[in-house]
């Protein structure tokens, strides 16, 4: 049995993903700026969203290359 994720699964899990970046960028945003500033400004909205996937991206990454230097490492010992 397989634990990979169909397309259907990634397909779910990126509409989720995007709700919490946004949920997240419009109560931070209006933390530091004030109650409706997200709203009026959607720009940051944007620009928090994809600084979060892109943050995201380098760390899952990173970690794959890591985790294929460590199994090349290994098998050559």
């Amino acid at each position: 049995m397989s634990n990979q994720l169909t397309p259907s699964d990634l397909m779910r899990q990126a509409v989720l993903t995007s709700h919490s970046y946004l949920s997240s960028a419009i109560r931070i945003i209006d933390e530091e700026l004030g109650e409706g500033y997200a709203k009026a400004h959607p720009e940051l909205i944007v620009g928090f969203m994809k600084t979060s996937a892109m943050d995201f991206h380098t760390a899952i990454t990173h970690q794959k290359f890591d985790d294929l230097i460590a199994e090349i490492c290994d098998s050559l010992l």
